[in-house]
This record gives structure tokens, sequence and C-alpha cells, in this order.
């Protein structure tokens, strides 16, 4: 069985309404370090790794800085058919939209 892998996204970049990057790392097994710091990727890539089987993870900042793992990310369809992200389920306060931007 093929392990899938964990990735976490602790900002996105917006043009106009639309996410076109996020800012998307790999996040090692035990989900308490990277083994890929987080680097801006393009929307068709994180789309790429959800769509292959991969987890992505939302991660919030707390009041001291540190990284709170969230909601689980989802390829979410407009509808004009345009791909974007949202996340699995959405609870009050935890969006794609209260995330940094970058």
């Amino acid at each position: 069985m093929v392990e899938r892998a964990t990735y976490g996204i602790t900002a996105v970049r917006y043009a106009g309404a639309q996410i076109v990057e996020a800012m998307m790392g790999l996040i090692d097994s035990s989900q308490k370090r990277w083994d890929l710091r987080p680097a801006p990727t393009r929307l068709t890539e994180v789309v790429d790794r959800l769509v292959e089987g991969d987890t992505v993870i939302s991660l919030f900042p707390d009041d001291e800085g540190r990284l709170q793992p969230g909601p689980e990310v989802k390829v979410d369809v407009l509808p004009e058919g345009t791909e974007t992200l949202a996340l699995d389920p959405e609870a009050p306060g935890r969006t794609l939209r209260d995330l940094p931007r970058f």
C-alpha cells in the first residue's frame, strides 16, 4: 500500500476573488514538523495533489504564532466550472479567507 502524503497550507494568494496560489509545504508523518517548508504553489498543483489522493490541511496561526491544524482542504467547483479550494467542513472563523495572504 502506498502511503499518501500530507501537505499543509499556511497562506493563500488571490487574483480578484479567485485563489491563484497557496503557501503549501509537505508535513512529516507525525504532523509535527515540515519535511518540505511551505513555498508558493499554483492552484493547479494543489488541485493535482488532491486529485492524486494526497491530504491537504489548513494551518491557522494561533495567538502565540504557532500553526494549528484546521479542516482538510478540498476541491470546489464554482458555478461557471472553475476549480477552486474550500475547507471540508467550513467552521465559523475557519475559512480559506481567514488564512494570511501573501
